[in-house]
């Protein structure tokens, strides 16, 4: 049994669109949280096998990198051209999605040291709460922020958050 990321190598937004990166990267979010059940669903069943232990290293791998610097994509690049702009109850919900950050970030520790044990045996992998945590979060993003930021940003912004994202991930891009 495969236990595999739905869409795995299907393109998507690039770093001329990166409010759409950021939304896109909600959606591998979300299917890496279905991954996680199925995931746990397995290791109840077989344990830590093969292919078990494939999936929780490429889930490691994908919280741990694309995760941090989702956050960090939000927190210092996006964060400071939001506010130059958003006002009131825009500047509040912002505020606290970023704050809801460090929760996710301590909910995921019990998970990400269960995946990193790779024990053989039957056992419960802890997806919660931090799958219902950060499904609520992308949900608050989706419907709150990411429509705001298009409203508020111009197309400088745009560009200065792109090249900002792709520095992040070593990306050299010619222009955006």
């Amino acid at each position: 049994m495969r236990i595999a990321e739905r869409g795995e190598g299907v393109g998507g937004p690039g770093f001329d669109d990166p409010l759409g990166l950021l939304a896109a990267c909600h959606e591998r979010i979300t299917d890496h949280c279905e991954t996680l059940g199925r995931l746990r669903a397995h290791v109840q069943a077989h344990g830590f096998d093969d292919d078990a232990q494939v999936a929780a290293g490429r889930l490691q791998h994908y919280f741990a990198e694309a995760g941090r610097w989702h956050h960090e994509d939000e927190e210092q690049d996006l964060a400071p051209l939001f506010y130059r702009h958003a006002e009131g109850a825009q500047r509040t919900v912002f505020a606290r999605l970023m704050a809801e950050h460090r929760a996710l970030e301590a909910a995921y520790a019990p998970l990400a040291e269960a995946l990193r044990a790779l024990d053989p045996r039957p056992h419960d992998l802890p997806i919660e709460p931090y799958v219902t945590l950060i499904r609520a979060h992308i949900a608050a993003e989706n419907a709150h922020i990411l429509p705001a930021a298009r409203a508020l940003l111009g197309p400088d912004e745009i560009k200065q958050l792109g090249q900002a994202m792709a520095a992040r991930r070593g990306v050299r891009q010619a222009s955006l």
